[in-house]
């Protein structure tokens, strides 16, 4: 196996709880103020995240295709974090993004290799794929597990673990 393809699978791991975390949160604790951050916010800010930072092309304008309301595109753009009396987006519009940025990760990991991993994505940057394809692992996590954390503060289930091999061990 190739550290791409480990790689992918981790991603994969990781993307795939914040997936479960949609389908799984309850509707009341979705728009909820969880210490200030509701479920709906980390998860589309979570989105953008990878969405700017696994792409295709880093040189041209970055443009978000996600079908973000009209009433939050700015907040979300900018990475405001959203009160409750800005809105919030509903399970379906969160799913309309997940499904774009699939198709925009297969594409990225379509092309990705190893012997790209190394390799700064701007000319003039410090950032390698390594190093923005494991920070949007760790950033998945990060925001996982404080969704966790709201899910099970308020006597609910967390998002199962997903891991490459836990299976087998």
């Amino acid at each position: 196996m190739t550290t791409t393809e480990m790689l992918k699978i981790q991603f994969n791991d990781s993307y795939n709880m914040l997936k479960e975390l949609v389908q799984i949160c309850p509707d009341k604790l979705w728009s909820a103020e969880n210490h200030g951050l509701p479920i709906w916010n980390h998860v589309i800010h979570t989105l953008c995240g990878s969405m700017f930072w696994l792409r295709e092309d880093y040189n041209g304008n970055f443009q978000f295709e996600f079908p973000l309301p009209e009433r939050l595109r700015d907040k979300i753009i900018q990475d405001d974090w959203c009160e409750a009396s800005d809105g919030s987006m509903t399970k379906a519009e969160v799913c309309a993004c997940i499904d774009i940025l699939d198709e925009n990760l297969d594409k990225f990991w379509g092309r990705i290799n190893d012997n790209m991993l190394d390799q700064k994505i701007w000319d003039n940057g410090e950032f390698t794929y390594l190093s923005v394809i494991t920070a949007q692992i760790r950033h998945i996590m990060c925001h996982v597990g404080m969704c966790n954390a709201a899910l099970l503060e308020n006597g609910f289930d967390e998002v199962k673990w997903i891991a490459y091999g836990e299976e087998r061990i």
